[in-house]
């Protein structure tokens, strides 16, 4: 389904995978339940918006608006929105912040515009060694063909959904499987 068949066919758009607190897909970020990785810092402070009085000059700011973060599981990937089969068949925590290296100042803030990959381990006994609470590679999928099968499930659920083309279908599968071979030549 693409914006075209919505326009033309006058075909309904999928319904908004927004994450909602009424799906318990948002957070206070004092509440994030973030997994304990090794040598990764979590961002521990949001950006702010306040609300602003321009009724007088310069205009005085109030309070701040409430804002929530996306809730995680215990893999460390965002529970709401459009999971896309990298995150829904993970082999690492995709993170949408990443902070700044110290080399550079100020290493509890976000560096703008740029997420994070955190592969997960390829077997069971390196977590334990690097206290790692993630379940491997080994531990999550049985081999190769099972971890594929599972993205290709996970993609043509979405392109049922109208989330994905079926023309990417196979070019998902394939990136699948180059991650599949990256990640095994890691540590």
């Amino acid at each position: 389904m693409t914006i075209e068949r919505w326009l033309r066919e006058g075909t309904e758009p999928p319904g908004s995978r927004f994450p909602r607190i009424t799906r318990d897909e948002l957070t206070p970020l004092s509440a994030l339940e973030f997994p304990h990785i090794p040598g990764i810092s979590i961002c521990n402070h949001k950006r702010e918006a306040y609300r602003l009085d321009f009724a007088m000059e310069p205009p005085q700011a109030g309070p701040a608006f409430p804002t929530l973060v996306p809730r995680v599981g215990s893999d460390g990937n965002e529970l709401g929105g459009i999971r896309m089969p990298e995150v829904a068949v993970a082999l690492a925590t995709y993170t949408g912040w990443n902070l700044r290296n110290a080399d550079i100042g100020a290493p509890s803030e976000p560096l703008a515009f740029t997420g994070s990959w955190l592969p997960f381990s390829r077997t069971k006994q390196i977590p334990v060694a690097a206290d790692d609470p993630r379940p491997s590679i080994a531990e999550r999928y049985a081999n190769e063909q099972d971890y594929l099968a599972r993205i290709d499930a996970a993609a043509r659920e979405l392109a049922t959904e109208g989330f994905l083309l079926e023309k990417d279908l196979d070019l998902l599968h394939e990136r699948a499987a180059q991650e599949w071979e990256y990640r095994q030549q890691l540590k």
